[in-house]
C-alpha cells in the first residue's frame, strides 16, 4: 500500500502551482482570443504548434539523413569494390557513422518534443477538464460516466507523445522516398507507388471493418465498468441479500458482449495485418526480381537493386504503422474532437464578479428544470424571493423537487427555463472560486473526501488551523473531533467510511460552515444526527442567523424548521406555499405536514 507524505503532497501542490503560471504566461493574449470563440482545445492546440512544428523539423532531419545508409550502399559496390581503396571505405564509413548517429539524435529529440508537447497540452487543458467535468455531473447525471473526459484527454496525450504521432510526421515524406525510387528507374518507383496505394487501401478496408465491433466493445466495457464499480460501491446490500448471482448475470452480458466483439476486431485486425506483411513481402521481392532483370538489362547497377529495397521499407513504414495502430490513432483522435466538444458544453463563466460585502439574498424566477434522463420535471415555473438574512424552511414529500432547488439555490444546477440570481449576479455567472467564499452547502449525501478531517473541513485550501476549529467550533462539532485517537489529523477513506452517518453529517456541516458563509443551504441536516447533534446544530443555526447569514434549510423534522422565519411548501414540483412558518402550518392540516412536524405546532 502506498502512502501519501507530507513531502508528496507540497511537492503535488507546487507542481500545481507552477503548472497554473506556466498556463497563464504561455500565448495569454491568443488563449483569451480563443476562450471568446470557445475552442479551448484548438488553443491548447496552438500553444503547442511551437513544440510540434520543431518536431516536425527534426523528423525531416531524420527522413533525410535515412538516405545516408542507400547511398553508402551504392558508394560501396560502385567505387570501393572495383577500386579496392581502403581508404575511401573508411570515408565513406566515418560519414554513415556520423550520420545514423546525427539521426539517432533527431529521432530522440523529436520524441522528446512530442513528450513536452503532450505535458504543455495536459498543463493547459486538465484543470479545465477537471472543472468541466464537475460542471456537467449536474447535467449528466450521478450515474453517467463523467471523468471519461479526463480518460479521453489522457489518450489523446498519449497518442501525441506515443508512436502514433510519428505516422503524421512520417507519411509527408514518403514521396520523398518514392522519388529517389523513381530516380533510380521509373519501373521501381511505379513499383513502390502502386504497392503505396495498395496498402492504403488495405489500411481503410481494415479500418472499415473493425469500426463498428470497436465501437460496440468499447461501450460494452463502458457498461461492464460502470456496473462494476457501482456493485463495489454498495457491496453491503449486495452481499447482505444476496444479489451475486443476479448482478452476475446481468454483468456478464456486457463482458461477454465486450469480449466477443473485441475477438472479431482483433481477428480482422490480424488478418489485415498479415495480409499486410504478406503484400510488403511481395514487393520487397518484386523490386528484387525487377531489379535483377533491369541488371541483366543493363538498365541498373548492382547495387542499387539493395538500396532501392532499402527506401521501399522507408516508404512503407508509415503506412504498416497505420495498419497495425490506425485503430489506436482513430481512437485518439475521437478522444480528442470528445474533449473539444465537452468543453465547449461547460465554458468558463463570461463574468467575473467579487464577493458583495453585505448580505446575501436570492431570486428565483420562473425557474424550470428536468433532470437528466427524467420526462417528468423536478421544479416548474419556480418564483421565490428570499431576503438577505432570511431563514427558509423548505418542505414537501419525497420527490416535491426540494434537493433541486436547494442544488440551484448554490448554482450547482442551472435552470433550463428562467433564472437563479444569488446576491444579484445571475448564478452561471458566478466563478466556483468566488461563491466558494460566500456559500456554504450540506447534501443529503455529505460526500466527504479521501484526506484527514482537518482538510475535509478546509474544503481542501491552505487554511489556517484557527479557521477549522472555528468552523468546527459553529458546528459544535470540536470535541468530537478532538475524541479522535488522532483528532483532526483523521484520516477518513472516500464518502467518509470509516464513520458513522452523524458523524459524517456534523463533519459535512462544519465544512459547510467553514469561512463564514453568508449563504448556507442545508438539505436535511438532521437526517443522521441523534438528540446531542440536533442541539448542537441547532445552536449553529441560532449563530448564524444572529449574524445575518441567510439560511435555506430542507427538512423533514420540526426541529431545525422552529428556527426559520418563512416555509415553502413543494409538491410535484411546484410551489404551493409561501409564508410565515406557522400561517403555513395553521393552513395545511395534512399529513404531509404531520409527517413534517410530528408534534404540534403552535402559533
Amino acid at each position: 500500500m502506498s502512502i501519501t507524505t507530507p513531502a508528496d503532497v507540497r511537492q503535488a501542490q507546487d507542481a500545481a502551482t507552477v503548472a497554473q503560471a506556466e498556463v497563464v504566461a504561455l500565448d495569454s493574449a491568443a488563449r483569451a482570443a480563443e476562450l471568446t470563440r470557445g475552442d479551448e482545445f484548438a488553443s491548447a492546440l496552438r500553444q503547442c504548434k511551437r513544440l510540434i512544428w520543431t518536431a516536425a523539423i527534426f523528423s525531416g532531419g531524420v527522413n533525410i539523413l535515412f538516405l545516408a545508409s542507400p547511398l553508402y550502399l551504392v558508394e560501396v559496390y560502385n567505387r570501393v569494390i572495383p577500386s579496392g581503396s581502403i581508404p575511401t571505405l573508411v570515408s565513406l564509413s566515418i560519414g554513415l557513422l556520423i550520420a545514423l548517429s546525427t539521426m539517432v539524435v533527431f529521432d530522440a529529440v523529436r520524441a522528446r518534443l512530442l513528450i513536452r508537447a503532450a505535458a504543455r497540452l495536459d498543463r493547459v487543458l486538465a484543470h479545465r477538464v477537471f472543472e468541466a467535468i464537475i460542471d456537467l455531473a449536474p447535467r449528466t447525471g450521478a450515474n453517467a460516466r463523467n471523468a471519461q473526459m479526463l480518460r479521453d484527454l489522457d489518450q489523446f496525450r498519449t497518442a501525441l507523445a506515443g508512436q502514433g504521432a510519428q505516422f503524421f510526421f512520417d507519411v509527408p515524406w514518403m514521396p520523398l522516398f518514392l522519388i529517389v525510387l523513381f530516380i533510380i528507374h521509373p519501373l521501381l518507383g511505379g513499383v513502390a507507388l502502386g504497392g503505396a496505394v495498395l496498402l492504403l487501401v488495405l489500411a481503410w478496408v481494415n479500418n472499415r471493418a473493425t469500426r463498428e465491433s470497436a465501437r460496440v466493445a468499447q461501450e460494452a466495457a463502458g457498461r461492464s465498468y460502470q456496473f462494476t464499480d457501482s456493485i463495489a460501491r454498495h457491496a453491503g446490500p449486495v452481499r447482505a441479500m444476496g444479489m451475486e448471482d443476479a448482478l452476475a448475470v446481468h454483468w456478464h452480458i456486457d463482458r461477454a458482449t465486450m469480449m466477443r466483439r473485441q475477438a472479431e476486431g482483433s481477428d480482422k485486425n490480424a488478418d489485415m495485418a498479415s495480409v499486410f506483411k504478406f503484400v510488403r513481402l511481395i514487393l520487397q521481392s518484386a523490386m528484387i526480381g525487377i531489379g535483377g532483370y533491369l541488371v541483366i538489362q543493363n538498365q541498373l547497377l548492382a547495387a542499387s537493386i539493395f538500396a532501392a529495397n532499402l527506401l521501399l521499407g522507408r516508404a512503407l513504414a508509415p503506412l504498416e504503422l497505420a495498419v497495425t495502430g490506425w485503430r489506436t490513432i482513430a481512437q485518439a483522435v475521437v478522444a480528442g474532437r470528445n474533449v473539444q466538444k465537452m468543453l465547449k458544453l461547460a465554458p468558463p463563466p463570461d463574468l467575473k464578479v467579487d464577493v458583495p460585502d453585505d448580505h446575501v439574498g436570492i431570486e428565483v424566477q420562473g425557474a424550470s428544470y428536468t433532470p437528466p434522463g427524467a420526462k417528468k420535471p423536478a421544479l416548474s415555473d419556480i418564483d421565490v424571493t428570499i431576503r438577505p438574512g432570511e431563514a427558509i424552511g423548505i418542505v414537501g414529500p419525497s420527490g416535491a423537487g426540494k434537493s433541486c432547488l436547494a442544488r440551484m439555490l448554490v448554482a450547482i444546477t442551472s435552470p433550463q427555463q428562467g433564472r437563479v440570481v444569488i446576491g444579484g449576479v445571475e448564478g452561471r455567472h458566478w466563478t466556483s472560486e468566488s461563491l466558494s467564499r460566500l456559500v456554504g452547502y450540506l447534501p443529503q449525501t455529505v460526500g466527504l473526501f479521501p484526506g484527514t478531517i482537518r482538510e475535509n473541513i478546509a474544503r481542501f485550501t491552505q487554511a489556517s488551523d484557527e479557521d477549522v476549529i472555528t468552523a468546527a467550533r459553529r458546528a459544535n462539532v470540536h470535541d468530537m473531533i478532538m475524541a479522535f485517537p488522532d483528532g483532526y489529523d483523521t484520516r477518513v477513506s472516500e464518502g467518509g467510511a470509516g464513520l458513522s452517518g452523524g458523524q459524517r453529517q456534523r463533519i459535512g456541516l462544519a465544512r459547510a460552515m467553514f469561512g463564514s458563509p453568508r449563504l448556507l443551504v442545508l438539505d436535511e441536516p438532521n437526517a443522521h444526527l441523534d438528540q446531542d447533534g440536533e442541539e448542537a446544530l441547532a445552536a449553529a443555526l441560532k449563530t448564524l442567523k444572529s449574524e445575518g447569514c441567510t439560511i435555506i434549510l430542507v427538512a423533514h423534522r420540526l426541529n431545525p424548521i422552529a428556527h426559520v422565519d418563512r416555509v415553502l411548501v413543494l409538491s410535484n414540483g411546484e410551489l404551493q406555499l409561501d409564508g410565515p412558518r406557522a400561517r403555513v402550518f395553521r393552513k395545511v392540516r395534512t399529513e404531509l405536514v404531520r409527517s413534517i412536524a410530528r408534534e404540534p405546532v403552535g402559533a
